[in-house]
């Protein structure tokens, strides 16, 4: 049979080949892999194939995923102990010792391909060649394999696996007259007679002790009896319904079944918790949250290697961003760009370092980003990489900025070199909302703990965190004004629609912010959909309406509403697209599961459109209305969501109404928002 640990004892050179890992690569399935790093919030949905493969082969966190159907990463390091021992010297994650010595060895991938293979029985004999195509076809299992390893051929599964596994071959099989002899000579050939003799005959007679496979034939089988050790009849039975109907119409019992057809197919042949589960929840047994406890240790303990610098020197605003990417400019990020330009306005020298970013492109940046002020602001920024932090120089008169509370831990101790003391947080959201409850959600509450100067996005998010003492707040509502800032984001005022425009219309537009990736999932994504897809299918739109879909990351194609409507998704578009889109919107809709009161349904009520959006603990039915009489809220429940989206069909004929209440923004741009005056006063330029 194939070795183990105890029966091989290599000393593989670390790191792997550049052509292993060109290898390796070859055995991934990038979209299980995909699905598996972004379900544990490792990568993003929207990632390329490219990064998620580098992701997964760079970071240490992500080494405990299965890139591979076939192949059971935590079971092979059980199993294998010298690799559990390479994994825990930094080697990579066990399946690049698969693929480039395990392999060779006849080392198992996964436990049902263990079990199959490793009965007592004696192995079939090598093959020198074979008809790789027939054996294939005649072993669906040998066929999935190397479907899953291209770099195996039919004859090396054979030789490495299946003549372990007693994979039938075209040529070797032996011919039998008799169909009762040879389903006697198949059950016997698997059959363990002292297995069976010590659990079902220690009691029985001397003829019975004598022959216990006669035994098993006449009365075991009837009795769902277990022939070997490794296999259990009535769990088999139990576990495969399909089975239980196959006898005795098709097999006489599991153990036939298991014989002709559950190997070949890899079913298990005996219970067991993990595997049994894994068969119908996959994914629900691996221990995904023992890998995050690394993850937030890096997150709240690492210390950057930091260096202080002279009072003389120049006085330096720092901004810890986790990466620096053009194509995440909007929303958080443009505020966080905006801030930068309000500093570099005053003279300030500012420096950008990437805490999970370790190759931010500002040559990209500065050619993708389309505002010319944004792009000169910029232009004179450093901008260092995760892992350049010694390259950090720490002066008593700089200042530490952070976009994510995950950075405080880490900022706090670069501010306490500077004669300020403390970093400043660009608080656009209450960070927990974004994590379930967790570990992940009551650690992310906590950093909040960690003395800092809020710069926060919006009046509602501070009475959030005045409400309910965050931060800054833990003393109650009274914080000293001197402690915080307050903003109010940048609202797009969009072409705003008249009446006889709107009523002059044929077609009706529907608007959804629709962002189906995980990371947004406070959009509530789901929850829209359902509630379109039932209105849809009730006959509550006509076929005057259309239906698009904004924000999304990636291509998706058009998802089915019912009542012949669907949902087309449009890839994140341009300023001016965006503008355009929206010249003739009906109704739109933004809901957000968060503190943060979202910026899509005001941008969207700019143009007269009617807008149904969520209430949340600190923003109430009255307060949207207030503020807009063309929001039409509603609880973020199914049955609400649907009542309001009624509402706001009945009311779309009232186009003088929809005019007269369009959202119009406060009159002011970033340059008003971060002013100088504001700027100097929260990070003190005239001390």
């Amino acid at each position: 049979m194939p070795p183990d640990a105890a029966t091989v004892a290599h000393t593989h050179q670390l790191p792997y080949a550049s052509e292993q890992l060109d290898v390796a690569r070859r055995c991934i399935d990038v979209g299980l892999l995909r699905r598996r790093l972004s379900a544990e919030g490792l990568c993003l949905t929207s990632d390329g194939d490219d990064a998620v493969v580098g992701a997964y082969l760079g970071r240490s966190e992500c080494a405990h995923v299965s890139p591979n159907p076939l192949f059971d990463e935590l079971w092979y390091r059980r199993r294998y102990p010298d690799v559990a021992a390479l994994v825990a010297a930094g080697a990579g994650p066990a399946f690049l010792h698969y693929v480039a010595h395990g392999l060779a060895e006849s080392r198992w991938p996964n436990e049902t391909m263990s079990v199959a293979g490793g009965g007592a029985r004696a192995p079939l004999p090598s093959c020198s060649s074979l008809d790789g195509e027939r054996y294939l076809t005649l072993n669906p299992a040998a066929r999935a394999f190397v479907d899953a390893f291209p770099i195996v051929s039919a004859l090396e599964h054979y030789n490495l696996y299946g003549r372990f596994m007693h994979l039938r071959v075209a040529g070797l099989e032996p011919a039998s007259p008799d169909p009762g002899a040879a389903l006697v000579a198949l059950l016997q050939s698997e059959f363990d007679p002292h297995y069976y003799a010590s659990r079902y005959l220690s009691a029985g007679t001397n003829a019975d002790l004598a022959d216990p496979f006669a035994h098993y034939l006449r009365v075991g089988i009837e009795r769902s009896y277990s022939p070997a050790g490794w296999f259990e009849e009535d769990w088999y039975r139990a576990f495969y319904p399909d089975v239980r109907a196959a006898i005795p119409r098709e097999v006489l019992c599991g153990f036939h079944h298991y014989l002709v057809r559950g190997r070949a197919e890899q079913r298990l042949p005996r219970f067991d918790l993990s595997s049994a589960l894994e068969r119908q929840i996959p994914g629900v047994t691996a221990p995904a949250l023992i890998p995050r406890v690394e993850a937030l240790r890096t997150r709240l303990f690492t210390r950057l290697r930091a260096h202080r610098r002279g009072a003389d020197e120049v006085p330096t605003t720092w901004f810890l961003l986790p990466t620096f990417n053009p194509d995440i400019s909007f929303g958080g990020y443009l505020a966080a760009y905006e801030l930068i330009r309000a500093l570099r306005a005053t003279g300030r020298r500012v420096a950008i370092y990437c805490t999970e970013d370790a190759r931010p492109n500002k040559g990209y940046f500065l050619w993708r980003e389309r505002s010319e002020a944004l792009r000169e602001a910029f232009a004179e920024v450093e901008v260092l990489g995760r892992g350049e932090d010694d390259r950090i120089g720490i002066g008593p008169r700089d200042h530490v900025v952070v976009y994510t509370v995950w950075d405080l831990p880490s900022a706090a101790m670069l501010a306490e070199w500077t004669d300020f003391g403390k970093p400043y947080l660009l608080a656009q959201e209450y960070e927990p909302v974004f994590f379930d409850n967790s570990s992940t959600r009551a650690l992310c509450a906590e950093t909040y703990d960690i003395a800092h100067f809020p710069i926060v996005s919006s009046p509602q998010l501070l009475r959030y965190f005045r409400e309910r003492a965050i931060g800054a707040f833990a003393d109650g509502p009274g914080a000293e004004a001197s402690e915080y800032a307050v903003y109010e984001h940048r609202i797009n005022q969009l072409k705003r629609q008249s009446a006889s425009s709107m009523r002059a219309r044929e077609r009706r537009v529907f608007a959804v912010y629709a962002r189906p990736e995980l990371h947004a999932a406070r959009n509530l994504f789901e929850l829209t959909l359902l509630a379109l897809q039932d209105l849809c299918a009730r006959g509550t739109f006509g076929p005057e309406w259309s239906f698009v879909g904004l924000g999304a990351l990636s291509d998706i194609a058009p998802l089915d509403l019912g009542g012949g409507q669907r949902l087309v998704l449009l890839k994140r578009t341009s300023e001016a697209e965006y503008r355009e889109l929206l010249q003739s919107l009906d109704i739109g809709l933004s809901l957000m599961y968060a503190p943060h009161p979202g910026l899509v349904a005001l941008e969207f009520a700019t143009t007269g459109a009617l807008v149904v959006t969520n209430v949340y603990e600190n923003r109430s039915a009255g307060d949207l209305r207030a503020l807009c009489a063309n929001l039409v809220p509603c609880e973020p429940t199914l049955r609400d969501l649907r009542r309001a989206i009624e509402e706001a069909v009945g009311r779309v004929g009232d186009y003088e109404e929809r005019e007269r209440n369009a959202y119009v923004p406060p009159p002011q741009g970033w340059d008003e928002i971060f002013s100088r005056e504001f700027v100097e006063r929260i990070f003190r330029l005239d001390a």
